[in-house]
């Protein structure tokens, strides 16, 4: 399932062209053999009746492992080293409890890790330190051989400041970037803003106390640090916070932005997804809701109540994200269901074969730290198909964009595609300047149809070689009709379909 990008097409094609150039100015981009994923405007420079769309993973319901879950967690494959599991399984549906350094079996696919510290492979560390752990809450860095026995490298990774209660609790996240060849890591801040004078008497207590005014009050917000060292983060800087689309009744802002599960996808050039946890939260001063049932704190006379579920946002390079229509990626389950009232999504992807698998923790519960509720958590899993988080989709007649000029390094051009019964598509390979290549105009291209590939190989008659192309800048048209989705494009070295691989942490 897809949701536009906006509410029509018309909007679509507007914000698209907000991110194009003018042919005469536009520089070229250097692709490679990389695939290419529409995530923005990037290959967008020139449309008509195309936009992009966010596709929504198959909520599969597995219960894959149910109670005593925390709501964190991380999805591991196992590389014939990593040793530290809370769960392993092998077929990624049902799975079983392990505890220590469990060696897993010869056919175990995936393994999992419950806790609040993130794990990750460091490609520049010796073996002795191969794995690090993230502790955010406890500010800690730590590594391992094979996740067994972990040595401190640091208790003091942020600054004092960055610590909570401005920050740092939940599901904290580092990797090695091997776009810019450093570390990042992605934190809660919690930002403080003022509440108008109505709502003093509520967040009074709670504002002297931690936010130094009795009219201060914080939400969640993510924060993003870089570094060459893993041990030593400078202050995070705030790069997604809620805004003034998103609820806010009576000049209070009313939703935090909860665990910041950054990933960097390692299947496209330039590519990051959030999967950005929503957490609205219950107030009696703004909801028709009897807040009798939930517990306030003792100390501050506030609740921290509520539910959460997913949305998906993107980003070329980690600072700047698209948040697209903001409607859920993940949306909570029925009354009743195992996922009805807070989500939390696990870290790391699953490639199988042509598909990704993801996983979450679902409650039917609010946001309370009820334990009993706890007993009852859910880890489930979604499915998508590879680079299947965004698409472009053109009007139902048809449509059209052009690409800014490319260099490419391979031999033939291959489609992430999916035409169904009706749909069509075709390219056309242009010049720099725009002019139809002889023997790869639109009318030379045979006509892609009955497809459902995340490898279509595109042909022009009997020309499928593209390597004498390789070496000039080249525009690409597409051609889209009858519901056709395009997720993705690129020029492979060689025509062999790729084997299905895992997408880790790192």
């Amino acid at each position: 399932m897809c949701n536009k990008f906006v509410g029509s097409y018309i909007a679509m094609i507007l914000v698209a062209a907000a991110f194009c150039c003018s042919s005469s100015h536009s520089e070229t981009i250097h692709i490679g053999d990389r695939n290419q994923i529409f995530i923005d405007g990037r290959y967008l420079e020139s449309v008509k009746n195309v936009g992009i769309e966010v596709c929504k993973p198959i909520k599969t319901n597995d219960k894959c492992l149910v109670g005593s879950l925390d709501g964190y967690s991380s999805i591991i494959e196992p590389d014939g080293k990593f040793r530290m599991w809370s769960a392993l399984t092998k077929d990624g549906v049902n799975w079983r409890r392990v505890s220590g350094a469990t060696q897993p079996e010869p056919d175990d696919i995936l393994g999992a890790y419950f806790s609040g510290a993130t794990m990750f492979v460091d490609p520049k560390a010796p073996p002795s330190e191969r794995y690090k752990l993230f502790d955010g809450l406890q500010n800690m860095m730590r590594a391992s051989a094979d996740g067994t026995d972990w040595k401190t490298l640091s208790n003091s990774v942020f600054p004092q400041q960055a610590r909570y209660l401005h920050g740092m609790d939940s599901q904290n996240v580092c990797f090695y970037d091997t776009r810019i060849n450093k570390y990042v890591a992605y934190v809660r801040v919690n930002k403080i803003y003022e509440c108008p004078p109505e709502r003093v008497p509520y967040y009074k207590t709670l504002g002297t106390q931690r936010y130094g005014g009795e009219n201060k009050y914080a939400r969640r917000t993510i924060g993003r640090a870089v570094s060459d060292d893993p041990t030593k983060f400078p202050m995070p800087e705030v790069v997604l916070e809620p805004d003034d689309k998103d609820p806010n009744f009576g000049g209070v802002k009313v939703m935090d932005f909860y665990c910041p599960q950054v990933v960097q996808y390692p299947h496209a050039q330039d590519a990051y997804f959030l999967f950005n946890c929503r957490y609205r939260s219950y107030e009696d001063w703004y909801l028709p809701i009897d807040m009798s049932k939930y517990p306030k704190s003792k100390t501050h006379f506030t609740y921290n109540c509520g539910v959460e579920d997913m949305e998906l946002d993107a980003s070329r390079d980690g600072i700047n994200w698209e948040r697209y229509d903001r409607k859920p990626w993940i949306a909570l389950g029925k009354p009743g269901s195992f996922d009805a009232l807070t989500m939390y999504m696990s870290r790391g992807m699953h490639v199988v074969d042509d598909e990704i698998w993801m996983y979450y923790i679902g409650f039917d519960d609010p946001h309370t730290g009820n334990a009993e509720a706890m007993k009852h958590a859910t880890l489930s899993r979604v499915v998508l198909r590879k680079d299947g988080f965004t698409c472009v989709e053109a009007e139902y007649a048809g449509g059209e964009f052009t690409t800014p000029p490319l260099n490419f390094d391979g031999n033939t051009l291959n489609l992430n595609i999916e035409t169904s019964a009706i749909g069509l598509a075709r390219v056309e390979i242009q010049d720099e300047a725009g002019n139809p290549l002889p023997g790869f105009a639109m009318e030379d291209c045979d006509r892609i149809h009955t497809a459902n590939s995340t490898d279509w190989k595109v042909t022009w008659g009997e020309n499928g070689d593209l390597s004498k192309l390789a070496a000039q800048p080249v525009r690409l048209r597409f051609e889209l009709q009858f519901g056709t989705k395009l997720y993705a494009f690129r020029f492979p070295k060689s025509t062999a379909k790729q084997v299905g691989r895992s997408l880790s942490v790192d």
